[in-house]
């Protein structure tokens, strides 16, 4: 017997990631709102919290995203006046401004609140086994 199309979706691996992935971003963007910037914004910023002065293709690695997408997304926060950069030949560099520096309470008053919301839904410990899959998958899947 064949599935219809919603059995079939539910699944499919890579449509239920996708849709746990949509509920997350919607959690996160509500956690982060108040910060004023979306959480791969903000990860940058907390990415240089600590260790200031990192690669921007090592940021980007860490973060998953083509070098290019963090490009751009380095450059809107040059704009914004949160971080500075400093090239070398090829390779740039990416440091915290002071005006940063004083985001990142807040940045991590709201990584803090994205944790308690969705741990409130799904469990503290189903909630930390589930990233422990996914990031044990995502590595076999590279």
């Amino acid at each position: 017997m064949s599935k219809n199309i919603q059995e079939s979706l539910d699944s499919c691996l890579f449509f239920t990631v996708k849709k746990l992935d949509r509920a997350l971003n919607k959690l996160a963007d509500e956690s982060f709102q108040k910060v004023g910037m979306t959480p791969t914004y903000a990860f940058i910023l907390l990415i240089l919290a600590e260790e200031d002065g990192k690669l921007q293709k090592d940021i980007a690695q860490i973060l998953y995203i083509a070098p290019s997408t963090l490009t751009r997304l380095v450059e809107k926060l040059i704009y914004k006046g949160y971080v500075t950069t400093l090239a070398e030949g090829r390779t740039r560099q990416v440091y915290l401004t002071v005006k940063g520096r004083n985001l990142l309470p807040d940045i991590q008053e709201a990584w803090n609140d994205l944790h308690i919301r969705y741990k409130a839904l799904l469990g503290d410990d189903y909630a930390d086994n589930l990233a422990s899959i996914i990031n044990l998958n995502a590595e076999k899947l590279r």
